[in-house]
């Protein structure tokens, strides 16, 4: 038979005294009209405990307890003594000693460490309570101890079958509201404790009801999934100077703010100052995860806490929790809860009681796995000369020797090029009119520089920036490439001469003009349609570039496609352990003060990050996040990124040139930076998306060079769909692959090294 609606909400027992002629009469037509309760009569084995616990010094022996249970009783008849207690949830009557006598003896093995003083304090205490799975646990041990005198519980679910990893409770209860749930369960333990139900949760509307209707709490217990109820709730509660405790069942960690010490402490230790509750509160499980991480402090959760939270509605629903963890925070809640009360602490703070820290697996703790070795030194001017000398050069007739002063204006304009990750691989030595430019192969040494490509492509586009900036000053480069074919780290010999005006020059100058004021633009705007003949004129600056191709792809369908193409090597790149140490520590600058130290490096407020989004973010820092993902082939959160990224492009566009060889590379970043200069001419933003252009040579030109089994089988799986939607060869050589789109610009930029550090000019 189901049980109607309304009973679903009955969580309050009825009380009989048969003593009492009406109570007794309703008793009788009670178990009149309700053949099949379940009587439970343990009075006499209740008054036993009762009456040694009168006689705490006395060794009284069974046979004496009957007189002593007569003489206590006094002529009342045993079935009339006490109160009988119905259920109607459960249909249960049970004969129960009455309040004073109940509270007696249930609370007889809490001294001393709660006196009889100290429980008729808590007596008088009104705690509530809002969120009911870690929140049942400490109400429940806060009845079992006898804490208070009234709770009101908030929440406003129901239990459904999941919540049982955590909610002690059982299977009948499902479709039951939590309050319902946990009051009935502190009746079933003490009918006499009185609790409040909230069914709606705790909101706006009852606020003032649940925080100060029929006397002001003294104590809330936040346990709420929403953040914007979190903030609102605080609030109130710093303004009625309310102290707040919150268990976060991670690490044992227990939250507590003295308000009624401290009325003008910033809520959550101030982590959330900048979050507004009023547009939190509509946030999906996954966009609440970076406001959740800022403000318990990322470095503060477990391992399997970060792993999970980037699972979150990838193969997970929401962040999990344990019923050991909910448990242990019942405890910790209850007896912090229950010293506040009494009046025996006084801190605010955050306290852990860490189980895998206090009982460890013996042995090491895991540890980050040491740095690459990098077999590359710096490049020195010695080491450069000893190249030059070498080398044979071609003889460039009527050159022009430019002044050293010329030099460094053509070197400061190469190196506002972009590079992987910033790495910035480029050193130049300036000798009788001659430039050479090298690649610093320990600057760019990295999982991403597979076979050189990405430095040669930063390569090509700081030459293409020096080329420019050249022609606006009336030269022209003349440029010899590789002339060591030995050694690939003299990439190029750079004469001068006067220039003549030639069409190409006309079409170039002016895009010296924005060499300083490109930048990769990471900024989110809505999408724009962007006119096709704006697109035709950065394709004609890209192929002005011998051979350079430029593919445009603006189909919803196709843009579908690559960004799951893109989210996937993103994934696979940051899951591969040489991929993660690039982006964690050698590429990220995560603090300003790095960035302005290092000069090089993506500073990570370029990012265009909010705080909260930089917490999320540095979940991934600790490598055993990333093995913790592995190890259950998570991480398909990365993937929604691009997703994200892709979704309001204007246009994705892709450079390639015929030939797989460095040379191509090299040329191909001239292409890339003609074609960035131009949008950023056109105030367009572009959002390089490379992540494929870096992994797939790794199958198409080796054997899966760095990469583990799994991976090339992904790899291999997206690289026939990329093949099929772009028509593309194995062996063409695949520079640039970017989001084009329209947003504001970045107010910070990355920066860079020195010239000093970067150029050597030979004096004679």
């Amino acid at each position: 038979m189901k049980a109607a609606a309304e009973d679903k909400l009955i969580y309050t027992p009825e009380f009989f005294r048969l003593n009492i002629p009406a109570e007794k009469k309703a008793f009788d037509d009670l178990r009149t009209a309700n053949k099949h309760l379940f009587e439970h009569d343990e009075i006499y084995s209740q008054l036993r405990e009762l009456i040694k616990s009168q006689n705490p010094s006395v060794r009284i022996k069974n046979d004496e307890y009957e007189s002593r249970i007569t003489n206590h009783l006094g002529g009342a008849a045993i079935r009339e003594y006490g109160v009988w207690v119905y259920y109607p949830w459960s249909r249960r009557l049970i004969h129960l000693l009455d309040e004073d006598e109940f509270i007696e003896v249930r609370t007889n093995r809490n001294q001393y460490k709660i006196t009889k003083d100290e429980r008729s304090i808590l007596g008088k205490k009104k705690i509530g309570i809002v969120g009911l799975s870690v929140g049942h646990s400490i109400a429940l041990t806060l009845s079992m101890e006898r804490g208070f005198g009234e709770l009101r519980l908030a929440d406003f679910d129901t239990l459904e079958l999941s919540n049982l990893n955590r909610i002690k409770t059982g299977l009948h209860n499902m479709g039951i509201p939590k309050v319902v749930i946990a009051a009935r369960e502190i009746a079933e333990i003490d009918p006499f404790l009185n609790v409040r139900c909230f069914f709606d949760g705790l909101t706006e509307a009852n606020m003032d009801a649940f925080f100060t209707g029929n006397g002001k709490l003294d104590l809330l217990v936040d346990e709420c999934d929403g953040l914007d109820i979190k903030i609102i709730s605080r609030l109130k509660a710093r303004e009625l100077k309310i102290p707040v405790v919150m268990d976060t069942s991670d690490r044992g960690m227990l939250d507590v703010e003295r308000f009624d010490l401290e009325p003008d402490r910033p809520i959550l230790h101030g982590t959330v100052q900048s979050v507004n509750p009023e547009t939190i509160k509509e946030l999906t499980n996954e966009e609440k995860i970076p406001v959740i991480l800022q403000m318990l402090g990322v470095e503060n959760l477990s391992l399997r806490a970060k792993a999970s939270m980037v699972e979150v509605e990838q193969s997970i629903n929401t962040w999990p929790q344990l019923g050991s963890s909910v448990t242990l925070g019942g405890a910790v809640g209850a007896d912090v809860c229950r010293r506040i009360l009494l009046d025996q602490f006084h801190q605010s703070g955050r306290y852990y009681i860490d189980l895998e820290e206090l009982i460890p697996e013996k042995g090491e703790k895991a540890q980050q796995s040491a740095a690459p070795v990098n077999p590359f030194y710096p490049l020195s001017d010695e080491a450069m000369r000893v190249l030059i000398n070498g080398s044979q050069f071609e003889k460039i007739t009527n050159c022009i020797i430019p002044e050293p002063e010329t030099i460094r204006k053509l070197i400061h304009s190469a190196c506002a090029a972009p590079s992987t990750g910033n790495d910035q691989p480029w050193k130049w030595l300036y000798d009788k009119g001659t430039l050479y430019l090298f690649h610093d192969e320990y600057r760019s040494f990295s999982f991403g520089d597979f076979q050189k490509m990405a430095s040669f492509i930063s390569l090509g586009a700081a030459y293409e920036n020096l080329y420019i900036a050249a022609l606006a000053l009336g030269i022209e480069p003349i440029l010899q490439f590789l002339p060591n074919r030995s050694s690939e780290k003299l990439v190029a010999a750079i004469n001068f001469r006067q220039i003549y005006n030639t069409d190409e020059s006309f079409f170039l100058r002016p895009l010296s003009k924005k060499i300083y004021e490109r930048a990769t633009n990471r900024n989110s705007a809505p999408k724009v349609t962007i006119p096709l003949s704006t697109l035709n004129i950065l394709g004609q600056f890209a192929e002005s570039m011998a051979d350079a191709k430029v593919l445009w792809f603006t189909d919803e369908d196709d843009l579908a496609i690559f960004a799951k193409i893109i989210g996937a090597c993103d994934r696979i790149r940051l899951l591969n352990k040489a991929g993660h140490y690039d982006f964690v520590h050698r590429e990220m600058r995560w603090t300003k003060e790095d960035a302005d130290s290092s000069k090089d490096g993506i500073d990570i407020r370029t990012l265009g990050l909010s705080n909260s989004q930089l917490a999320a973010l540095s979940v991934i820092k600790d490598e055993n996040v990333i093995n913790a993902l592995k190890g259950f082939d998570g991480g398909r959160a990365f993937d929604m990124l691009a997703k994200q990224t892709v979704a309001n492009a204007s246009a994705l566009c892709m450079i390639t040139l015929p030939e797989y060889n460095l040379r191509n590379f090299f040329e191909g970043g001239r292409s890339m930076e003609r074609l960035w200069l131009a949008a950023t001419d056109l105030n367009l933003a572009v959002h390089p998306l490379i992540s494929p252009f870096y992994l797939f040579p790794r199958i198409t030109h080796s054997d899966g060079e760095g990469l583990d089994p799994e991976s090339i089988i992904e790899l291999n799986e997206l690289r026939d769909k990329f093949v099929k939607l772009t028509g593309l060869d194995d062996n063409r050589a695949e520079i640039f692959l970017t989001k084009i789109a329209v947003a504001p610009k970045p107010v910070v930029k990355t920066q860079r090294l020195p010239i000093e550090k970067v150029l050597t000019i030979i004096e004679h």
